[in-house]
């Protein structure tokens, strides 16, 4: 270093830092914010400019300066000299070849530097001895994806680790991502921790053909990767005392060198190839000896082929590891390195993909995990897409570790087999997951047997329908046993793991603590239940199940249930046919999230939901559901309600004055969209609801309204939409009322001409009808002894009481009042007129009749 640096560096630390900063005007090609973070700083964007230096006039009191993807391809000496309060500098993805040793000085106060994507390769002749020694403060540093050669040997690194000859990103194309999206996600960020500053430009520097500054990059003199020794710069970042985090390409066969002892704070080394710039190759002790202090390493995608049984044994305050996509690996030499593993204190491993995609299938054995059951500090294990098919018999007994409580297992080969027995074993798991991956074919997965023949059940004891090949369902029928989850499990996945069961009964042994399970994606043709010991389950999730049978005793079994997501199973006919009163989830008080979409419901029974009280969230979309008429008065606790890409025209009024009445004690959403909403004068109530009301419907512009002639409009303002609608509306009222006026006052006219031309024959008819009311009101008030009076000669005696009387009193049941029979001979006929009362005229009966 020159006597003129010398005094620079110590003129500038012995300087007192001004306090008011001296702001200078933001340059014509980068845009300047304020630095929400630091309210006297700003952040100057300069990013894709084609800057061939860095501008010499940024204002000073910059704390952030982003001068990605430009032409830079050198920095001088004091090139930031006047940015004394720069926090973050990011000049990732341009083609920095050369730093000067006085570079980085007047930058005392950095604390990110991210130099990713140039042309600094790793050698100590590129970075010079005393290059970060200004950088006091500096605590995350980025040199990762810097563009250098590969040699012979790196080729052929790579060509052992596959016999497909396959780069990790082929391997990452091919595989994809899980198929199941619900697998946990925050694995990555275990490992790599949130806060640190990444450039938003992912991937390589652009090609010179495609920028403008292509002739700089010509121009560059770059020396040969032949001639320059590529090594870890471990003297110039030795100069680094508060160090925290570094990303760096991975060298094969090299070590960190003794200038790594003096990062004391450096817990944080990624040396992972995700751009392809790793290549540890064999690693052994004296690779990381000299960084003692580590505690997150990621070598993942670094073409390790060999693991010594110390690795990592100097590494004793290790908390986390990444070894994934190390194809050539395996869990050979894999259980080697878990000797060393074990003097460390390692809590979360990751292993996803260390055996090559090609391996026909693995068996874990317990010589592989003879080690691995002293990781006392682990709790949490990834071992994805390794083609796993099972566990020799008694592994996970005598090999896992004592404090495992997290394990993901996803995509793999996992056949239902004897060692499910062992789960038993795993007293502290409380996370399984299994699930499968969509581009591997899943076999059907029958229930496993006794590894004993000898205590193996009857043949009757599995009921089985075998149905067409593989594609038959068993009848998941276990009375000849229990089945048994880990004690303290409390979440289970298996989602698309080629399960093919019909479950009927099934006994589980009562002594777990399973809370959430998910088996959606798999093949339940019928779910009959009931299913015992599973009282403390909280969420079950069985969608895409494709069951289309389901019983009131199966979902009854779960009477503590929360969280029940059953969609995608068209169920049209189950809740059409079996679902009488109510049957189905009738039992499910305690129910707070219900997920029924995609099962082409149609017009559900009014009683489908009348006992779930206590729900927060249901959904219904995608049901073809013409109306939506239900009580849900009783649900006092709704939160939300789906019932988007349906056939709704509107909601009931009772139902809007349900939600209005939840919206005045919390925030409440509907979801419409996709529905055909009715902009028609009918439903011009609705609409108003819509605007006015205090539930939160989302996005108008997500709405679509059908008109009178059937044509459809986007809701995107549904106040133009309404006051058109009011004025349209308006006058059919108008005309309504003018037209049942003028037909009112027609029909009055004419009766009263019709009343005055016949009006002397209704008087007629109103006097006439009148007397006959009176007459018969007279006849009906006499009280009558006997219904005719009979007089005769005394030779008609005969007749009289012979053929007479038998034809009317007995025949006609009239009474008679006859001579001689009914009154004394002699007396006066008006007394007797005075003592009776004849109903009928007298009359003269002829003996003929």
């Amino acid at each position: 270093m020159s006597a003129h640096t010398t005094v620079l560096l110590v003129l500038l630390h012995l300087t007192p830092t001004p306090v008011h900063l001296t702001s200078w005007p933001c340059l014509d090609s980068c845009k300047c914010d304020t630095d929400s973070a630091h309210p006297h700083g700003l952040v100057v964007n300069c990013r894709g400019q084609n800057l061939p230096q860095v501008p010499p006039s940024i204002p000073s009191n910059t704390t952030t300066l982003l001068l990605t993807r430009n032409n830079l391809t050198r920095l001088p000496d004091s090139t930031f000299c006047r940015l004394a309060h720069l926090l973050t500098l990011d000049l990732a993805f341009n083609y920095i070849h050369t730093i000067e040793e006085s570079a980085f000085v007047g930058l005392g106060r950095l604390i990110a530097l991210n130099l990713t994507g140039n042309h600094l390769r790793l050698s100590p002749a590129t970075y010079p001895a005393g290059v970060f020694r200004p950088l006091t403060s500096l605590q995350v540093l980025r040199l990762e994806n810097n563009a250098r050669k590969r040699s012979q040997s790196h080729q052929s690194v790579a060509s052992a680790q596959s016999p497909s000859r396959r780069s990790v990103a082929q391997f990452s194309s091919e595989s994809g991502s899980l198929g199941n999206d619900r697998l946990e996600t925050d694995i990555h960020s275990a490992v790599v921790p949130p806060t640190l500053p990444r450039s938003d430009d992912q991937g390589e520097a652009p090609s010179p053909e495609l920028r403008s500054g292509a002739s700089i990059h010509d121009q560059v003199s770059q020396p040969d990767a032949s001639e320059m020794q590529l090594d870890y710069p471990d003297e110039a970042l030795s100069h680094l005392p508060s160090l925290r985090e570094l990303y760096m390409d991975g060298l094969e066969n090299r070590t960190l060198g003794p200038g790594f002892r003096n990062l004391t704070k450096l817990t944080f080394l990624d040396l992972s190839g995700n751009k392809g710039n790793c290549f540890l190759g064999d690693m052994s002790p004296e690779t990381l000896v000299n960084a003692p202090y580590l505690q997150h390493v990621n070598i993942s995608k670094c073409r390790i082929t060999n693991l010594t049984a110390d690795t990592f044994g100097e590494l004793q305050d290790l908390r986390v590891l990444d070894l994934s996509f190390n194809f050539a690996l395996g869990f050979d030499r894999l259980g080697d390195a878990f000797e060393g593993l074990a003097k460390t204190k390692l809590e979360i491993l990751e292993i996803n993909s260390v055996v090559s995609s090609w391996d026909l299938g693995t068996q874990i054995t317990a010589h592989h995990l003879r080690y691995f059951k002293d990781l006392r500090y682990l709790w949490r294990l990834s071992a994805r897409f390794n083609r796993i098919v099972s566990f020799e018999e008694g592994a996970l007994c005598n090999g896992t570790p004592p404090n495992l409580t997290h394990a993901y297992l996803d995509a793999n080969l996992l056949q239902l087999a004897p060692y499910l027995n062992d789960l038993i074993c795993l007293e502290k798991l409380e996370v399984l997951h299994i699930n499968g991956y969509n581009s591997y074919w899943t076999p059907q997965l029958r229930a496993p047997f006794p590894s004993n023949p000898q205590d193996r059940p009857d043949s009757g004891s599995v009921c089985v329908s075998a149905g067409a090949g593989t594609r038959g369902a068993e009848s998941l029928e276990t009375e000849y046993r229990e089945f048994v989850f880990p004690p303290k499990l409390r979440i289970f996945k298996a989602r698309h793991f080629g399960l093919f069961y019909k479950l009927m009964s099934i006994p589980v042994n009562p002594n777990n603590s399973l809370e959430r399970l998910v088996v959606g994606e798999n093949h339940f043709p019928i779910w009959k239940g009931p299913v015992t010991g599973l009282e403390n389950l909280k969420e079950l999730e069985l969608s895409n199940s494709f069951g289309n049978a389901i019983f009131p005793q199966f979902l009854s079994s779960f009477p503590f249930l929360e969280v029940l997501d059953i969609s995608g199973n068209r169920l049209r006919r189950v809740f059409r046919y079996f679902n009488e009163g109510g049957a189905i989830l009738g039992g499910l008080r305690k129910l707070k999230v219900l997920n029924m979409s995609r099962n082409d419901l149609g017009d559900l029974n009014n009683s489908t939901f009348i006992n779930l009280t206590n729900l927060e969230l249901l959904s219904l979309k995608v049901n073809a559901m013409g109306s939506f008429v239900h009580d849900i008065s009783h649900m006092k606790n709704l939160v939300h309600l789906d019932l988007a890409d349906n056939q709704l025209y509107t909601l009931p009024k009772s139902i809007r004055d349900h939600l209005d009445s939840l919206a005045e004690i919390r925030h409440i959403t509907v979801n419409m969209t996709l529905n055909p909403i009715g902009c028609t004068c009918q439903n011009i109530d609705f609409l108003k609801w819509v605007r006015d009301t205090r539930v939160d419907f989302g996005t108008h512009k997500d709405y679509y309204c059908q008109m009178e002639d059937g044509s459809e409009m986007m809701m995107a303002d549904i106040w133009i939409t309404i006051n058109q609608l009011d004025r349209t509306c308006g006058s059919y009222v108008g005309v309504f009322v003018g037209a049942a006026a003028s037909s009112l006052l027609f029909v009055v006219l004419l009766v009263v001409a019709l009343a005055y031309r016949f009006r002397w024959k209704l008087r007629y008819l109103y006097y006439a009808t009148r007397l006959s009311f009176q007459r018969n009101k007279r006849h009906h008030a006499d009280g009558f002894k006997f219904d005719a009076f009979v007089s005769f000669a005394g030779e008609d005696m005969e007749f009289v009481d012979g053929e007479l009387k038998e034809e009317l009193e007995e025949g006609r049941g009239l009474k008679l009042c006859i001579h001689e029979r009914d009154f004394v001979p002699g007396l006066c006929f008006t007394t007797f007129n005075r003592l009776v009362c004849i109903r009928v005229p007298p009359c003269i009966v002829y003996k003929t009749w």
